[in-house]
């Protein structure tokens, strides 16, 4: 049993949430392949929202097909979307859906872009899909295990040797807001090798054990609840940067386990 689904009903909820992700791709794929690829760039309109954020007609169809399908099959669900915010009864299960996580990247022609799907039943995020169809791939998890990428079972790295470490960094200005740019640094220069994959792509990373360390200074729930599912499914641990097990603290750390306790003590030392 997990947060209340027995194992058939979760199997139906991952089929049903592929299902979600293909209808997103539908509508994504396309639309930056003829808007916004290279060769194309501009043939669509980019607003941008309050927050200085990009959003397209991409962003807002995907989610309202998203949306428009989980009502269907689940009346009685919540969901909360990016673009067109919250619906539904406190306490129900809960939906929450990035229609297309590094929307930046993708007016820009970068393929580094995806569809975030996830599922939380009693306040636990239970199901996570993520699906880049321009990367051509996609990822799935459930609490407890397995999580897959491209069918594939999936697992983190071993490494409990930070100077064996590969890490990943979000945007590295927020780092520099929140006031613990001095972790990149230490980080830095501890690690073996370093890289700036960003938004869903170095957690997911961080799963499939390409990489052992994902942080972020700066997010929102609909950027991380689908790939919280993944890297725990895949044995990794998830936190944000004040060690609290949630993708709602508003930063995000992602790593293989076994270097986690240290990469907070670093980020909490850059503090001061």
């Amino acid at each position: 049993m997990t947060a209340g689904l027995a194992p058939d009903q979760l199997t139906g909820v991952v089929r049903f949430a592929h299902e979600l992700a293909d209808l997103a791709d539908a509508v994504t794929l396309p639309g930056f392949r003829e808007a916004f690829a290279p060769g194309v760039r501009g043939a669509a309109d980019v607003d941008h929202k309050a927050d200085g954020t990009a959003v397209t007609a991409f962003d807002r169809d995907a989610e309202r097909a998203i949306r428009s399908a989980v009502r269907a099959r689940f009346p009685g669900h919540a969901f909360l979307g990016e673009e067109d915010g919250l619906e539904g009864d406190d306490g129900a299960p809960r939906w929450i859906v990035d229609p297309i996580d590094g929307t930046t990247n993708f007016v820009t022609g970068n393929p580094v872009w995806a569809t975030l799907i996830a599922l939380q039943v009693d306040g636990e995020e239970v199901v996570g899909v993520v699906s880049a169809p321009a990367l051509g791939s996609r990822w799935d998890g459930v609490r407890g295990g397995p999580a897959h990428q491209d069918g594939r079972e999936i697992r983190v790295t071993t490494v409990d040797d930070l100077a064996q470490a590969q890490v990943s960094f979000g945007g590295l200005g927020y780092f520099a807001e929140e006031r613990i740019g001095p972790a990149v640094t230490e980080l830095t220069a501890r690690t073996r090798r370093q890289r700036g994959f960003g938004d869903f792509w170095q957690h997911c990373l961080v799963a499939s054990g390409s990489c052992e360390i994902a942080l972020e200074a700066e997010v929102n729930l609909w950027d991380l609840a689908a790939v919280k599912v993944i890297v725990e499914a895949a044995g990794g641990r998830f936190t944000d940067l004040e060690g609290r097990a949630t993708a709602d603290g508003g930063s995000a750390l992602s790593t293989n386990g076994p270097l986690h306790d240290e990469v907070l003590a670093i980020v909490a030392a850059s503090r001061g």
